[in-house]
């Protein structure tokens, strides 16, 4: 057999002519606006991250603030705002409803993608049932615990998959030319491969687990080793262009005011003098012990909050980690039987597919442990199930069975997430009903307490500016460089304060706001109710004090 015959011919639909081709056309163009339609039914989206930093961001890069504000997302002020940018350009002009629908539906793409990644892989002779199947699969790799939960949200995992699985997609369509044509019409193909997970990465830097693992999978598949390398290499200069173009313009902004292009994380390399010297990355769910992390997968699904903020269920990651290791072993042991020499997936696919997934659940334990960071893995996951029954050495009727088997067990177990929705919808994605608001453009509003309520900032007179000398990511009484700038933003500033901070966290405004002699009045409190979680807002005056306060 010669290399070239290793990998036949492989079509992302069925090919020109077919019936079945006209059936997948009209499936794949009509799933994404089903995804449109349940980020309806779920409901509307007023989770956390929304209110922290997806909508505020937005709103101050479009409208340039950030010589105007300061922190009032708290530490995701911080992040690259592009990626907020669609939705909030959107929903700033149609219904809270039409934005979500469009949200939902191109989410929803990442079933067109998966049910390619299945055409291309999937060796199933009948065309019609090889459509019926890749539409079962990217079904149910979209419709999972934590992938429901997203449906419509605007924590992107799902958007940002996107690239991750068209890189995927680029990799294996082209991988003879990668492995076997001249290295000049092999070249063009895996640098776009890499060029898009890079910009997804740049978009979310969480994406870096899959870049990692779509980087270094090539190295574990068929081919000449001189070869599979230069693809694993020249798939990362892919991703570091990638990175470039998405993330470079924010980078910059992050050093020339930060002093790291990274800021706050990894400032323990960076050194910024503005936060501590630490990498600030979110460690509290990586599992530290070794029973831990052998045992992650079971571990979370027996109490999901080992993994992230809410309650889901889904045992499709468990039964692939307990399978594909079962799977590798039996086929050591027992090698192709004679009843196991019928194909259900083309090698080298499922090699690389395969080791994608290892990869980037290695890096995703050690490095974050986040579960909604694995979201594209939970999305494929169900491809890769039938690629680990393949890899036993049964009847090709037999593994069928088991793999239809192991799914099925995996859609009557599913328990989809809530990361927040309103019980009713409004008219717009964010609503505050605001009290009457002095005729001053020179305001300074201050934002206190620990609750995310940015969104809001966007709904005051464009001339008042925000500053948040009290958050999760810096307080007045840490030894932080960003509090002298929070502190002469409130020095040098000549007109009027006022407070903005939820009722219940009056006391750590009044104790934030003495370590700058300034006091609110509780007295002109007003009420500014957040529609979008109804969040009991007070909006008050603020004085200073003549005498500094003591707090040794």
């Amino acid at each position: 057999m010669t290399a070239r015959s290793a990998f036949p011919e492989i079509h992302l639909l069925p090919p020109r002519g077919h019936r079945e081709r006209r059936l997948a056309l009209i499936v794949l163009t009509l799933a994404p606006f089903v995804f449109g339609a349940l980020a309806l039914f779920l409901g509307q989206d007023a989770n956390w991250d929304l209110r922290n930093y997806h909508w505020y961001n937005a709103y101050a890069f479009l409208n340039d603030r950030y010589a105007q504000d300061l922190l009032p997302s708290q530490t995701p002020y911080f992040y690259n705002p592009l990626l907020d940018v669609p939705f909030y350009l959107l929903a700033t002009h149609v219904s809270a409803r039409t934005a979500a629908f469009a949200l939902g539906t191109a989410q929803g793409l990442n079933f067109v993608l998966l049910f390619m990644l299945a055409h291309v892989s999937l060796i199933i002779p009948n065309s019609r049932q090889k459509v019926a199947v890749c539409a079962l699969l990217a079904a149910l790799g979209m419709l999972g615990g934590g992938g429901i939960a997203q449906i419509g949200v605007t924590f992107y995992d799902n958007i940002t998959s996107l690239g991750l699985f068209a890189a995927a997609l680029i990799v294996i369509r082209h991988f003879d030319k990668l492995i076997n044509a001249p290295w000049r019409k092999a070249v063009v193909p895996v640098l776009g491969a890499g060029f898009l997970a890079g910009v997804m990465m740049g978009l979310k830097l969480p994406s870096v687990i899959f870049c990692v693992g779509l980087c270094f999978a090539p190295l574990c598949v068929a081919g000449p080793w001189r070869r599979r390398f230069l693809i694993s290499f020249m798939f990362g200069i892919g991703v570091l262009t990638g990175v470039a173009v998405s993330l470079g313009h924010w980078a910059w902004f992050l050093q020339t005011h930060f002093e790291s292009p990274l800021f706050p994380y990894f400032n323990g390399f960076f050194k910024s003098p503005y936060a501590l010297l630490t990498s600030a990355r979110d460690i509290q769910f990586i599992p530290w012990s070794l029973s831990d992390r052998l045992l992650f997968p079971f571990i979370i699904a027996d109490n999901p909050m080992r993994t992230g903020e809410i309650i889901w269920r889904d045992w499709r990651i468990p039964i692939l980690y307990a399978l594909l290791p079962a799977a590798v072993l039996v086929r050591l042991f027992f090698g192709r039987s004679t009843r196991g020499q019928g194909q259900i997936a083309a090698p080298y696919a499922a090699r690389y597919l395969l080791w994608v997934g290892v990869i980037s659940y290695a890096v995703w334990l050690f490095m974050f442990a986040i579960y909604r960071y694995l979201l594209p893995l939970e999305m494929i996951a169900p491809l890769l199930i039938v690629f680990a029954v393949g890899l036993l050495p049964l009847r090709v009727q037999t593994r069928g069975l088991l793999a239809g088997g192991l799914l099925l067990v995996v859609a009557v177990t599913i328990q989809p997430g809530n990361w927040t929705r309103l019980p009713q919808w409004l008219e717009r994605s964010v609503e505050a009903e605001l009290p009457a608001l002095p005729d001053d453009p020179n305001v300074m509003v201050l934002m206190a307490g620990f609750e995310p309520y940015s969104h809001v900032v966007s709904l005051f007179p464009s001339s008042w500016s925000f500053v948040r000398p009290q958050s999760n990511f810096a307080s007045p009484d840490e030894n932080k460089g960003i509090n002298e700038t929070v502190k002469k933003r409130l020095g040098t500033h000549e007109g009027r304060f006022m407070l903005l901070v939820p009722s219940y966290q009056e006391a750590l405004a009044r104790d934030a706001l003495a370590y700058f002699n300034l006091s609110f009045l509780p007295q002109t409190c007003q009420k500014v109710v957040d529609r979008l979680y109804d969040t009991k807002l007070v909006l008050c005056d603020v004085k200073r004090t003549k005498m500094a306060v003591n707090h040794e």
